[in-house]
């Protein structure tokens, strides 16, 4: 039970000789004090209310107030019932957290699970970067799609290993999903439930038992003989011209896509680029630029796209598999992925694989292929755990090998 108390502070008066209306919580052994912004006189204060002033006195809304009060003590007892239905201890802590919320606190007999996954998400925009707060509403969203196609009304308690294994079938076998994606579903997943754990909002752990596989994925990228083809290539569309230049400057520098959309000409000096990483939120990245980032952006020195022309990512893809095809980027190409267990497969032209993503993997494959020291590359590139770059040395293997066999067969 959540006791409390108004009060007024005798220690603060106005000139007008009103003082503040303040509450006071006990919550075990916890007092907290929380000013109301509300004030009256003292002799008009009575039981917690603010009395009617029969005199001739300057009116100063005690009706007012009064409605103020009751929508508070209205909001504890919400915030109450809700921890004896949600069979949650308060603590101080949590009290706050539903007390200073703004929206009004819903009372059900089960926590909801998917208000909970909202406020999850709204939390994290504090410290987390847009893309990991996307990525997060599109599980959530991809969640009670599968909650309302199975028609299951979804609670912590219910979230055990038939849940789970339910999710996985329904993942790959009507949603044909990659199992690599299935692995992020569930690793957002898993996040969530052990902060709603941390939130006393969760006692149920049977979800550190789940698990998605993760299968090492083709990499797309450019040889450096493609690279030159498609840089040094005489386009007729200034359109296409720009989209090459715009991917073969993130084939250069390593530099994703959302980050060279942000550039401008206050983030490049005579010989580097200097930026702020938006996925990784790191500061003041700086990279040298070499001869061809150097040329591409004198290309657009005093023109109206300086330093890059902007592209939107959905005819950025679409115009670059156009140029790659004109600079004969078109060898049969095959990738590998995996839906459940089974194996899946896919050959067309190199240049329908070609996206804005495979220039940073250009630029890495390459630069180990020309020698550059790995952990050069680490730093360049921005890449946070080894794990991502043995998977791009593994390529590089592969292809040495498969060049090994082409010089001496």
């Amino acid at each position: 039970m959540i006791k409390y108390v108004f009060e007024l502070r005798k220690d603060k008066v106005t000139q007008d000789g009103l003082m503040p209306i303040r509450i006071l919580f006990r919550i075990g052994s916890s007092v907290i004090k929380r000013n109301t912004g509300l004030n009256c006189k003292p002799e008009d204060w009575q039981n917690n209310r603010v009395k009617a002033n029969t005199k001739k006195e300057k009116y100063y809304g005690y009706d007012s107030i009064n409605e103020k009060l009751s929508e508070i003590e209205s909001k504890i007892q919400d915030i109450s019932l809700f921890f004896r239905a949600s069979k949650i201890k308060p603590t101080k802590e949590l009290f706050l957290e539903k007390y200073d919320y703004e929206e009004k606190v819903v009372i059900t007999t089960e926590y909801e699970i998917f208000k909970c996954f909202e406020e999850y998400i709204e939390k994290g925009k504090l410290t987390k970067t847009p893309n990991t707060i996307k990525g997060q509403i599109t599980v959530k969203n991809y969640l009670e799609l599968f909650c309302k196609e199975k028609n299951i009304s979804l609670s912590f308690d219910e979230v055990n290993n038939d849940f789970f294994e339910s999710l996985r079938d329904y993942s790959y076998e009507v949603k044909k999903m990659k199992q690599n994606y299935f692995a992020k579903v569930n690793k957002v997943l898993k996040s969530f439930l052990n902060w709603a754990i941390e939130k006393g909002y969760n006692t149920n752990r049977e979800f550190e038992k789940f698990k998605a596989a993760e299968h090492d994925i083709d990499i797309v990228f450019l040889t450096f003989e493609e690279l030159m083809n498609l840089y040094n290539y005489q386009f007729e569309s200034d359109r296409l011209s720009q989209a090459r230049d715009f991917y073969c400057m993130g084939c250069f520098t390593g530099l994703r896509f959302s980050d060279l959309s942000k550039l401008h000409l206050a983030n490049i000096s005579e010989d580097h680029i200097v930026l702020s990483i938006q996925k990784t939120k790191t500061q003041n990245h700086a990279i040298k630029l070499n001869k061809y980032a150097k040329a591409i952006l004198g290309k657009y020195k005093g023109t109206i796209y300086e330093p890059l022309p902007i592209i939107s990512s959905q005819k950025f893809n679409e115009y670059i598999k156009e140029c790659c095809e004109l600079a004969e980027i078109t060898q049969s190409f095959t990738i590998h992925w995996f839906v459940g267990n089974k194996k899946k497969s896919l050959t067309q032209p190199k240049c329908k694989f070609i996206t804005s993503h495979t220039a940073r993997k250009t630029f890495i494959t390459n630069s180990l292929l020309l020698g550059m020291e790995p952990k050069a590359i680490k730093k360049i590139a921005n890449i946070k755990k080894d794990a991502v770059l043995d998977k791009y040395m593994k390529v590089t293997e592969a292809f040495t090998d498969e060049q090994m066999d082409k010089a001496w067969r």
